[in-house]
Parts: C-alpha cells; structure tokens; sequence
C-alpha cells in the first residue's frame, strides 16, 4: 500500500485554482518544468480552461510558496534560487532542527521511531524505483515527522516552510541520477534519537543537512519545455469560461 503523502507546501486547501496549482507544483518537482520557465495567464487559461481570475488564484499562492515569481510586467515564472537564497534556506534548517533535537529525544515514544524507519524505508524505495516525486516528498516528510517528535507547533511551523523551500531547491537543482537526501543518514539519526545521544544526533543533522546542500549543483541551468501542455501533462484545449 502507497504511503499517503503530505501535500507540500501547506497551505489552505480546497479552492477551483487547485488543479492548477498541484500540476504546476508536481512538475516542478519531476523537474519538468525548469527555473525560470515562463507562465503566463493566457496559456494556462486555455490548457486548464478556467478563467484568468482562478488563474491569478494559482500564481499568487505559487509565488507565496516560493514555487514561482511574479514581477511587474513581465509575469510569472518558475522561481530561480540563487546559490545565496539556498545557502540562507539550509543554515537556518541546520539551525532550527539542530535545536529541535534535544526536545525530540527527550518526548520520542518507540512507536514513532519505528514510523520513522518504515518512511526511510519508503523513501528508499521510491528513489531506487526512479520515482523522484515521491522520494523528494518522503525525504521531506522525514524531516518534517523528526522535528514534530519535539512537540512544539512553533518549530514544526517554520521547520515546514523551510524543507518545503528546500525541496523545491532540490527538485530544481538536484543533478538527475544523484541523491540529495542519503537515506542511511536518515537511519543514522533514527538510531541516534533512539539512543538518547543527544551529541551525536546534532552532529548526524548537521553534517546531513550540509551533505544536502553540497549535493545540488546551484549552477545548473535547465532548459525551458518546448511545450508546457506536455510539461503539465494536460492535453490542449480551449478555455470553456470566460475570461
């Protein structure tokens, strides 16, 4: 049975812009549509045939969740991290789950860790099947489940915005083939919490997270689509509203 995944980023559901906000999102994520990609409201309109306002919908809740941009006169576009945006977005992960992890350890009941082991397990799974939508969500998911163990709504809130940023970063950086987010480091924190090694569990995240980041190649520059239909995975067809 097919683990039942988080929808990232959290944000509210529900809502006639989520068809377009999920697909655009879910092709980020298989990296099929690239930094910078333009969006414009004409095209999406018409491949999703809904109107421009359930369109603008879409794009503001993208751009709040840092999946895409929006400039003045010039439209939307699939977000470009720089190399100092990422690095910003993992030191503050490092600081925020590192500070998470006494807490964790102290409030971890073995049922949760062994929850923990079988996402690793998942995780490790759907990368070695080439499913890299799935992987990137587990991975995230991990993360996400580890801090929640400190029982504090606070940390759980920003630590969430801040793996769904990086996992977007992952997902636009992250060189085909190669794995971002090694799933024996996760094991290795696991054991560590287990063990109540508070040191070394706080040693394991940090040089985790800094393996994460060394792993993206920041300089990548993938190519436009040559079309966003088949980006989206929508078969064209003309708007059936009024735009």
């Amino acid at each position: 049975m097919q683990p039942s995944l988080p929808s990232y980023p959290a944000t509210a559901p529900g809502g006639t812009e989520q068809p377009v906000y999920d697909a655009v999102f879910e092709a980020v994520l298989d990296q099929r549509l690239a930094p910078g990609t333009r969006l414009t409201e004409g095209s999406l309109t018409e491949l999703f045939g809904v109107s421009r306002t359930i369109v603008r919908m879409a794009l503001l809740r993208l751009a709040h969740d840092h999946i895409v941009q929006l400039k003045p006169n010039h439209g939307a576009s699939i977000a470009r991290p720089t190399p100092e945006e990422t690095r910003a977005v993992f030191e503050a992960r490092r600081m925020v789950e590192c500070a998470a992890l006494p807490a964790a350890i102290a409030r971890a009941l073995p049922k949760q860790l062994d929850n923990l082991r079988t996402l690793v397990g998942q995780e490790d799974a759907a990368f070695h099947a080439g499913e890299v939508k799935s992987w990137i969500r587990l991975s995230g998911e991990f993360h996400r489940r580890l801090v929640a163990l400190a029982r504090n709504p606070v940390i759980l809130h920003y630590t969430t915005e801040l793996v769904t940023r990086s996992l977007l970063m992952t997902a636009l950086y992250m060189p085909r083939g190669q794995t971002a987010c090694a799933s024996d480091e996760h094991l290795k924190l696991v054991d560590a919490v287990a063990a109540k090694d508070e040191r070394r569990a706080v040693r394991l995240m940090q040089a985790h997270l800094d393996a994460c980041e060394a792993r993206l190649a920041l300089d990548q520059r993938g190519d436009p689509p040559s079309d966003l239909a088949d980006a989206l995975r929508l078969r064209r067809r003309r708007a059936s509203v009024a735009r």
